[in-house]
């Protein structure tokens, strides 16, 4: 979304909601990457704050840090009679995952697992495993 869609909400007063997951990077490049069997790179990203942006721009901007935060900003952002965003903060590892998985994307991820392993990224696979199985 650009910044000129958000002015545009301000200045039509739509009653538009917007929400933004930051995840602070490409995630469906870097899961693209994985699939690949690719180590990641250059997928970080530097992102402002989005709720601020839109409190800039004239818009209702809240911003929910935990899980227990979603419902009640969500429901205050529902209740607001104009433009708002939401900007909720999500885990960088946590997958997405595709309607179905095919055997070379399962290949890919098994290559991309050992090819962490032998970079010295294996705290990331660790990771990954904390925030998508043991929840």
């Amino acid at each position: 979304m650009l910044m000129g869609d958000l002015l545009s909400l301000r200045q039509l007063q739509l009653p538009v909601k917007v929400i933004v997951f930051k995840n602070d990077s490409l995630a469906f490049v870097e899961l693209e990457m994985k699939a690949a069997g690719i180590v990641d790179f250059g997928t970080d990203l530097h992102n402002p704050n989005f709720a601020k942006m839109a409190e800039a721009a004239g818009l209702l901007g809240l911003t929910a840090e935990t899980p227990e935060q979603v419902m009640p900003t969500i429901t205050q952002t529902l209740k607001y009679d104009g433009p708002a965003l939401v900007e909720v903060l999500v885990s960088r590892q946590e997958l997405s995952m595709p309607p179905t998985i095919t055997l070379e994307q399962a290949k890919g991820f098994s290559l991309f697992m050992l090819k962490a392993v032998l970079s010295g990224r294996g705290d990331e696979l660790i990771d990954l495993a904390k925030v998508n199985l043991f929840r």
